[in-house]
C-alpha cells in the first residue's frame, strides 16, 4: 500500500498511514459514538484542520479506518489461497486459517473493527459481510480447483464448505480474542477441525442424494 505523507498547517509532514492508526486507535478503544476527532488528532500528533482536510469528517475517517484493514486482510487471505494449491488437505486447512488468526494477532484493533464493530446497517456492517463473502469465495474457487483431494468433484458444494470453513475459522478466531486464549493454538484447533470434517464427509452419501459424482479416494 502505498504511503503518503500531509502537510499540517504548522508545516509539519504527517504520514497517512500514522494518522489512520492513530484513528484506528481511538475507534477501537472508544467506539464510534464516543470517539472525538480533537481525540484522533491528539494522538496522532497533529491537529483537527489536518485531519479534516486530509481524511474527512469522522464518518469517513472511520470507513476508510474500516476499508483499510478489510483491504490488508483480504490481500493476506489471496496470498495464502494462491499458495494453497499443492497442498495437502490438512496443510491447505492451516494456510488457509492462517491469515485471520495473524490479522487478529498482529492488528487486533482492525480485526475487532471489521469483524466486530460497534455499529449496524451502515457501511462497515456491509463491508463486514463482504469481506466475508470474498472469503468464502475466494476458499470456494480453491475448493474446486482442488476438488479430487477432497474425494470427489464438489463444483455443486464447494460454496457451502467455504462457508463452513469461514464460519469455524471466525467463530474460534472471536471466541479466542474475547477469551484471552491462545491464538496459535486456536488457529492450530480450528485447521483440525476443518481437515478431520473433510476427512469425515461421506461421499456415498452425496452421490445417493445427486449432491456430488462418484467419489474418488479420500487422501490421506
Amino acid at each position: 500500500m502505498p504511503r503518503h505523507t500531509v502537510d499540517s498547517p504548522s508545516g509539519r509532514r504527517f504520514d497517512e498511514e500514522q494518522l489512520l492508526d492513530a484513528a484506528r486507535g481511538v475507534f477501537h478503544a472508544a467506539g464510534f459514538s464516543a470517539a472525538q476527532i480533537t481525540d484522533i488528532a491528539r494522538r496522532a500528533g497533529t491537529t483537527k484542520p489536518t485531519l479534516y482536510a486530509r481524511l474527512g469528517n469522522k464518518e469517513q475517517i472511520y470507513e476508510r479506518v474500516v476499508q483499510r484493514e478489510a483491504d490488508v486482510f483480504l490481500s493476506w487471505i489471496a496470498d495464502a489461497y494462491a499458495r494453497g494449491v499443492d497442498l495437502s488437505l490438512t496443510e491447505l486447512a492451516e494456510a488457509g486459517m492462517e491469515p485471520l488468526f495473524r490479522f487478529a494477532a498482529e492488528r487486533p484493533e482492525g480485526f475487532a473493527l471489521v469483524f466486530r464493530g460497534d455499529r449496524t446497517g451502515d457501511h462497515p456492517a456491509s463491508l463486514r459481510r463482504h469481506v466475508i463473502n470474498a472469503v468464502t469465495e475466494q476458499l470456494a474457487a480453491l475448493i474446486e480447483r482442488r476438488q479430487y483431494a477432497f474425494g470427489a468433484p464438489l463444483e455443486s458444494n464447494a460454496a457451502a464448505l467455504a462457508a463452513a470453513c469461514v464460519g469455524v475459522a471466525v467463530q474460534v478466531c472471536e471466541h479466542a480474542m474475547e477469551h484471552g486464549s491462545d491464538l496459535d493454538g486456536a488457529w492450530q484447533l480450528a485447521a483440525r477441525f476443518v481437515a478431520s470434517a473433510f476427512h469425515g464427509l461421506d461421499f456415498d452419501v452425496l452421490v445417493q442424494r445427486g449432491e456430488a459424482p462418484a467419489a474418488g479416494t479420500m487422501p490421506s
